[in-house]
């Protein structure tokens, strides 16, 4: 978490570190970013980064997280606009994620992202994390579901999440379209939704 001092920074000094860190971050995976290309882009002395950060993954972890409540509101959002329903909900949050990792201020810093993914940058990415995980449960309308409890929709939530980083990953390792990758994303929401097996 930014120390205070990053936060008393004006609104154009405090988007000009970020800027400058996920260039930084697009440019190499985070074991290989260095805080001097930080301050220099940022055009900050670099002793003032770490009185904004205690370090270059201090760093790092505050965009991620930034995106990541992001995404989870934006998941909150959606199943409350379609009325419970998760397969809709995650397709409208597909469609988002992809309009944000493909803008042109974001897309290195994505992709790195995305190619260099860990168990911990996983977890902070998907809507489906501790943190608030009870609001997303409680906004899912069961009765659309061939599931009975709560536990079982952690399930299913973890099952859709998987595929969509899949997805993203395999969009950029293959050099898929948008388009390509959103038609694919929803064929196996369909498998999903409607099982594969015959009743």
């Amino acid at each position: 978490m930014p120390k205070s001092t990053f936060f008393n920074l004006s609104d154009e000094k405090r988007n000009n570190v970020v800027k400058a860190s996920k260039k930084e971050f697009g440019r190499v995976s985070l074991n290989e970013a260095l805080v001097k290309n930080i301050v220099i882009d940022a055009g900050i002395p670099r002793g003032s980064f770490y009185q904004y950060f205690e370090d270059i993954d201090d760093c790092f972890y505050y965009i991620l997280n930034t995106y990541a409540k992001e995404i989870k509101q934006r998941l909150l959002l959606n199943l409350n606009k379609n009325k419970g329903d998760i397969i809709n909900a995650y397709f409208d949050l597909y469609n988002y994620i992809l309009e944000i990792i493909n803008d042109s201020d974001n897309k290195d810093f994505f992709e790195k992202l995305f190619l260099n993914m860990n168990y911990k940058t996983q977890k902070m990415f998907t809507p489906n994390f501790n943190d608030g995980l009870n609001y997303i449960l409680n906004a899912v309308d069961i009765s659309k579901l061939n599931i009975n409890s709560k536990f079982g929709i952690g399930y299913v939530l973890d099952i859709v999440e998987s595929v969509m980083l899949h997805n993203i990953i395999e969009s950029y390792k293959r050099n898929i379209s948008k388009e390509k990758n959103i038609e694919i994303f929803e064929k196996e929401l369909l498998l999903i939704s409607k099982g594969i097996v015959k009743q």
